[in-house]
């Protein structure tokens, strides 16, 4: 089998201050409407993705890098019948914030073409199979220090004020600090002091997605921290709220594409032999 018919693989490089690495093709999957906590750079390699991101639909084919800043929502579906095969990473903000002050508000360009951020790219890719953590970490430099320099304005955000930003972010923070608790709109609104129809409206228009799907966010990458730490899957669903092991599968599943048993054995596997198993998982990018 190709390596391009590979199913999607991901792993969270914890040495790397949590980056995301996913490579492998969505054929018929459809990405719903999410956010990333940092920065998605996504370098196609064959077939064509549908980006849907602020209310404008980039088609992507192979050579391109697709971009999407921190905690901007936004979907992708296939654009031909084969779907697309990609390699991404996702910087965490924190990161971004330690290579440049306020690196994690911008905004920037979309689709990018550009031969020179493509080969960091790659290279960054490569080294993350078995290369020295430091080599990781200059690879991962010069990548954010191309992006940066060519594509992303800071600052970009306008501060919003008054008592509906009040309302949201009080809300963000009490549905950050109960991941595993189905916490009903009710409950936000007295807690806000906000007509309940106001908050969802507020918060849509703000966040760019209601509460319950904004809190379905970060319960799944609170699933995602834990299962890259080998938590068992159905006690991952038990701290995140899910009502069993399959309520989380179908939910994780539809926003990555991947299992969260598969999520969590590839990294298992990581630990038991580092450079064998992270260079499989990762062995699509040499044929970029």
């Amino acid at each position: 089998m190709s390596s391009h018919d590979l199913i999607p693989r991901g792993l969270k490089l914890h040495d790397l201050g949590g980056l995301e690495v996913v490579a492998g093709r969505y054929r018929h999957h459809v990405l719903p409407r999410h956010i990333h906590d940092g920065l998605m750079l996504s370098l196609l390699g064959d077939g064509v993705q549908v980006l849907h991101y602020r209310g404008v639909s980039h088609s992507a084919v192979g050579g391109t890098i697709l971009a999407v800043p921190p905690n901007e929502v936004h979907a992708a579906v296939p654009g031909v019948e084969e779907g697309w095969y990609y390699y991404t990473v996702t910087i965490p903000s924190a990161v971004l914030e330690r290579h440049q002050p306020n690196g994690s508000s911008f905004l920037c360009k979309t689709a990018i073409v550009d031969d020179d951020l493509s080969r960091h790219l790659v290279q960054l890719f490569r080294s993350l199979k078995e290369a020295p953590l430091l080599e990781q970490e200059a690879a991962l430099a010069a990548v954010l220090e191309s992006f940066f320099s060519r594509y992303a304005g800071l600052p970009c955000r306008m501060p919003r004020k008054g008592t509906e930003l009040r309302a949201v972010e009080i809300c963000k923070a009490y549905l950050a600090a109960h991941l595993d608790r189905n916490v009903s709109l009710f409950d936000l609104a007295r807690l806000a002091r906000i007509d309940r129809f106001l908050l969802v409206r507020s918060f849509t228009n703000i966040v760019g997605m209601p509460p319950h799907a904004w809190h379905m966010q970060r319960r799944l990458h609170r699933c995602l921290e834990l299962l890259s730490k080998g938590e068992a899957v159905a006690d991952v669903a038990a701290a995140t709220g899910f009502a069993d092991q399959a309520h989380l599968t179908r939910s994780f599943k539809r926003m990555t594409g991947m299992t969260p048993g598969r999520y969590r054995k590839d990294h298992l596997d990581s630990w038991s032999d580092n450079a064998v198993s992270q260079s499989s998982i990762l062995a699509p990018v040499l044929t970029l």
